[in-house]
C-alpha cells in the first residue's frame, strides 16, 4: 500500500507544474502509477484462494476451442497460454488480469490526451482509475470482466480519436477491437447498439454507411465468424445461457440498485467522472466530443432497459474519468488544489479498499463486513440472489475448494484397489476444484452437467462407483445405490460451498451407464467430448 502514496509524492514534487495541454504524452508519471498498481496487486495476488469462476476459466484452458457454453473463447485461449508459460498457480492465473487492469489505466490516460488533456489531466485520469474499487477488484480476478473493460476502453479511445480527427484508421481499429471484444463477452454488442443512435444524431452520422465502416464490420466478422460457426454447430447455447441468466440472476436487478451501483463502483472518483460528464455536455471546449457524453448516457439507458448487471457498464467509465481529468485540470488553477483532489480520492478509497482487494486477513475481513452491515452499508455483501451474507460473494466463492478436492481424495481412498470411480460435481466450481487440486492425489478428472462441463461429458463411464459432490442427495441417487456414505462436508462457515457434501456411492441397483445415458438426454446441449 506504501507504493500509492509514494508514487503520489513523486508526482506532486516533480510533475505538478502548471501547464496548459502540452501536445505530448507523459510516460514517466503514468508509468509510476502503473508500477504502483502492479506492485500493490502483486502483494495480495495469492490471498484467500481461487474464485469459483477462475477455476472454470482455468479448466477452459485445458480445452481450447472456438466457443464454450456460457462465454466466448478468448478467456479460454488466455488460460491456455498462461498455463503453458507461467503455470497454473494462483498468482500465475491472475497475472493476465492484472496486466489488463494496468492497460485500462494506460488507455484512460491516452483518452485524456485525445480530449486535449495535458500533464496534470493525464496524471489525474490515471489516478482516478488507480483508486477505483471496481477496477481494483476486476484487476485482481481472472475473469472476462477486466478484459471487457480494457476492450471497451480501447473502443472508446478510437471513438474519441475519430471525433477529433475523422480518420479512417480509427474506424478500422474500432472494428478490430470490437471483434476481439465479441470473443471475450457478447455484451460488447450493447456498446454498438448504443453507438448507432448517438452517431445518427451527430455530425458524424455519415460514417455509419461509409466504406470504412463496412471494412471495419468485415474485420470484426472475420474475427468472430469461427465463434458464430461454433455456436451454430452447438445449437446456439448462448441463448439457453441467457435465458438461465435472466431467470436466476437478472431478475434480482432493480433500477434503484443499478443506479446506486453506478455511483458506488467508482466512488472515490465520483467527482471526477461526474465533472467529466458535465464538461462533455456543457463546456464549449468539449463541443467536438459531445457524442462521447451521448454514448455514456445511451449505454446506461440500454442496460437499464435490458436489466443488465451493474458492472456491465464499467467499460464506459474510463472515458468519463479521462474527461473529468481534463475538466478538473482546467478548473483547478492553484497547486494546493491540484494536490488536494487526488489525495481526497485516495482518502475516500481507504475505508472501502478491503472490498476491492483482499488486503485484510479473513478474521479482520469478517469483522469489517459485519460493521458495514450493522451501519446499513450491506450492498457489497448482497449476493446475486438478493440476500445479505457475511462476506461479499466473490470472497465467499474463494473458500472451500481445497476441502472439496481433499474429501474427494478421501472418498477414493475408501475404494478397493483397482476399483474404477467417476467423480461428479453438481456445479462447475466443484468439478473444476477436483480437476485443479486433484492431481496431487491422482484423482480422475471430474464430470458435471454445469456450464461448459456439459460439453466434455464422457460417452462411457466405465465405472460402477460414483463420488458425488453436492449439498444434498437427490432421491434418484438414493434409489439407484445400495451403499451411500457421506465422507465429509465443507465446514467453513464463510464459504459459499458450506455444507457441500462428498458422497461415496457404490453397488448400483441397475447399470450406472444406463442411468447416465438417461440423465445426459435430459440436459440441454450435453454431449460427449471428442
Amino acid at each position: 500500500m506504501n507504493l500509492v502514496p509514494g508514487a503520489l509524492s513523486i508526482l506532486v514534487l516533480k510533475y505538478l507544474k502548471m501547464e496548459t495541454n502540452p501536445p505530448f504524452y507523459y510516460w514517466r508519471p503514468v508509468t509510476l502509477l502503473i508500477i504502483a498498481k502492479f506492485g500493490f496487486h502483486l502483494a495480495f495476488l495469492s490471498r484467500y484462494g481461487f474464485q469459483r469462476d477462475e477455476l472454470l476459466y482455468q479448466a477452459l484452458g485445458d480445452h481450447p476451442a472456438f466457443g464454450y457454453w456460457s462465454n466466448p473463447p478468448l478467456i479460454g485461449w488466455i488460460s491456455w497460454l498462461t498455463q503453458h508459460t507461467l503455470g497454473d498457480a494462483l498468482w500465475a492465473t491472475r497475472i493476465p488480469a492484472l496486466l489488463a487492469g494496468c492497460g485500462v489505466l494506460a488507455v484512460a490516460v491516452l483518452i485524456a490526451r485525445e480530449f486535449g488533456g495535458g500533464k496534470y489531466a493525464q496524471i489525474l485520469t490515471g489516478f482516478g482509475v488507480l483508486v477505483s474499487p471496481a477496477y481494483l477488484r476486476s484487476s485482481h480476478l481472472f475473469q472476462p470482466v477486466v478484459f471487457d473493460i480494457l476492450l471497451w476502453s480501447l473502443m472508446s479511445l478510437f471513438f474519441v480519436r475519430y471525433l477529433r480527427r475523422g480518420e479512417r484508421r480509427d474506424i478500422l481499429w474500432f472494428g478490430l477491437t470490437f471483434g476481439l471484444g465479441f470473443l471475450n463477452k457478447y455484451s460488447v454488442g450493447f456498446l454498438l447498439i448504443a453507438l448507432v443512435p448517438v452517431l445518427l444524431f451527430s455530425s458524424r452520422r455519415r460514417v455509419l454507411w461509409s466504406k470504412a465502416a463496412g471494412e471495419a464490420a468485415l474485420i470484426a466478422l472475420i474475427l468472430i465468424l469461427p465463434n458464430l460457426i461454433w455456436q451454430y454447430s452447438h445449437d446456439f447455447p448462448v441463448w439457453t445461457h441467457m435465458q438461465e441468466l435472466a431467470a436466476y440472476q437478472l431478475g434480482n436487478v432493480t433500477l434503484t440498485g443499478f443506479v446506486l451501483d453506478q455511483l458506488l463502483m467508482n466512488f472515490p472518483g465520483l467527482i471526477l467522472w461526474l465533472g467529466g460528464l458535465g464538461w462533455l455536455l456543457f463546456n464549449e471546449r468539449a463541443a467536438l466530443f459531445r457524442p462521447a457524453a451521448g454514448l455514456f448516457i445511451s449505454v446506461i439507458l440500454i442496460f437499464i432497459l435490458f436489466s443488465g448487471k451493474s458492472y456491465y457498464t464499467l467499460g464506459i467509465y474510463p472515458m468519463l474519468l479521462a474527461a473529468g481529468g481534463v475538466a478538473w485540470a482546467s478548473w483547478i488553477k492553484i497547486l494546493a488544489g491540484r494536490i488536494f483532489l487526488p489525495l481526497a480520492m485516495l482518502l475516500l478509497l481507504l475505508p472501502i479498499l478491503p472490498l476491492g482487494v483482499p488486503v485484510l486477513k479473513m478474521d479482520r475481513l469478517t469483522s469489517y463486513c459485519r460493521y458495514l452491515i450493522d451501519i446499513g452499508l450491506d450492498a457489497p455483501m448482497r449476493w446475486e440472489n438478493g440476500r445479505v451474507y457475511p462476506l461479499p460473494q466473490d470472497y465467499a466463492d474463494m473458500l472451500g475448494w481445497t476441502e472439496i478436492a481433499r474429501l474427494a481424495a478421501e472418498a477414493e481412498d475408501l475404494t478397493a484397489a483397482g476399483e474404477a470411480v467417476v467423480i461428479y460435481g453438481d456445479n462447475y466450481g466443484q468439478a473444476a476444484a477436483v480437476d485443479h487440486y486433484g492431481s496431487q492425489w491422482d484423482l480422475p478428472r471430474a464430470i458435471s452437467f454445469a456450464d461448459t462441463y456439459r460439453l466434455w461429458l464422457p460417452e462411457k463411464l466405465n465405472a460402477q462407483t460414483l463420488i458425488y459432490i453436492n449439498d444434498e442427495l437427490g432421491p434418484d441417487l438414493v434409489e439407484l445405490f445400495e451403499d451411500i456414505r457421506l465422507v465429509g462436508q465443507v465446514e467453513n462457515p464463510l464459504a459459499r460451498e458450506r455444507g457441500t457434501g462428498v458422497y461415496l456411492c457404490r453397488n448400483p441397483r441397475r447399470d450406472l451407464q444406463v442411468f447416465w445415458d438417461e440423465r445426459v438426454a435430459m440436459v440441454p446441449g450435453a454431449r460427449s467430448s471428442p
